[in-house]
């Protein structure tokens, strides 16, 4: 199996949470005029758990096309973005509690751009598309990945094609 990297458009990636270009946000609280343009609230994250918010860095390093692992949150949603180059990650709805394999859907994050991955939404960290390490952030309550992180090891990898 086998899936192809796609443009990150607001419509397409809807069934899995939204998309932050933060160079396409709409008016400012400030004039446009001003040398510091302010655009709060763009894109919100809902915690159902807590109201600490926890800002981790990752850092990716080369590794094969192969998704051969995937994870979800039952109880959060993740917000990942701000990479120093373009990356790609992969989506996929649940089917009671386990991945649906065949909505599996790849996605390019261009460099700076945010997403915000639904509840319940398959997902994991994203691969850098050269041979260069790439550094971002993910958003989450503090300790998400030890007490609402549910993954889930393939059968048979799925291999991340480019266009």
């Amino acid at each position: 199996m086998s899936r192809t990297i796609l443009p990150l458009q607001h419509d397409s990636f809807a069934p899995y949470g939204t998309v932050l270009n933060p160079r396409q946000c709409g008016e400012s609280v400030n004039s446009p005029g001003e040398p510091v343009q302010f655009y709060p609230d763009r894109m919100l994250q809902l915690f159902s758990t807590t109201n600490l918010v926890a800002i981790s860095p990752i850092l990716i390093k080369p590794r094969p096309f192969e998704i051969t692992g995937t994870e979800q949150h039952l109880d959060t949603e993740e917000v990942i973005g701000g990479f120093d180059q373009d990356v790609c990650f992969h989506v996929g709805r649940d089917l009671g509690g386990k991945p649906d394999f065949e909505d599996f859907k790849v996605f390019l994050l261009p460099k700076g751009w945010w997403v915000r991955i639904k509840r319940k939404v398959w997902h994991q960290a994203p691969f850098v598309l050269n041979q260069e390490s790439a550094v971002g952030t993910v958003i989450l309550p503090a300790h998400t990945f030890t007490n609402d992180c549910y993954e889930v090891e393939l059968q048979q990898p799925i291999t991340i094609v480019r266009s």
